[in-house]
């Protein structure tokens, strides 16, 4: 596998999360969660579509687009507004286990791309993020602001939080069946 097992930058201040967070929070809807079966996941997980958040999260949009356009060069189908976005919420203890962010339920689309926001508003310790390829990698700089993309099927897994509270937003970059 020749591409960077990750990308990740700086891209939002902590006002600018707050507004993501409002926005939100004003805009959650009904879904359900579908967590790998064979990981534990202790954190709450709420909705929201695109659409309001559009405006917001332009850049971190745009950063996906030009991290698969840079290190992975991914089919990906456009996003449309009706996309739902999980919005993941860890507070002490609550974690997620080793998984992959695949399915193999649909015959035309795989999930291609794990693009995360950390939204999160206070400082919080534990809940980082580790990427498995060849060894586990931890994804330094994953800072509230900030954003990361990696390619979907590698496994990872978000360890427990110690003390505050761990915000992400996830929009998964689906396309067409690898071949």
């Amino acid at each position: 596998m020749r591409e960077q097992l990750f990308a990740v930058t700086q891209l939002y201040n902590s006002e600018q999360i707050k507004n993501i967070n409002n926005a939100i929070n004003n805009n959650l809807i009904k879904a359900t969660d579908n967590p790998s079966s064979d990981s534990i996941k202790t954190s709450q997980v709420k909705f929201v579509r695109l659409l309001p958040l559009q405006n917001l999260i332009g850049p971190f949009i745009d950063f996906c687009m030009s991290a698969n356009n840079f290190y992975y060069g991914f089919d990906l189908f456009p996003l449309t507004s009706s996309k739902i976005l999980n919005y993941n919420t860890y507070k002490k203890d609550e974690e997620y286990t080793w998984h992959i962010d695949a399915s193999m339920q649909s015959p035309i689309r795989d999930i291609k791309l794990t693009c995360l926001l950390n939204c999160s508003e206070e400082n919080y310790e534990g809940g980082d993020l580790y990427i498995f390829r060849d060894k586990e990698v931890k994804v330094e700089k994953f800072n509230p602001g900030s954003a990361v993309v990696f390619p979907s099927f590698l496994n990872h897994k978000v360890e427990k939080i110690t003390s505050g509270s761990r915000a992400t937003l996830a929009i998964w970059m689906y396309g067409p069946k690898f071949r």
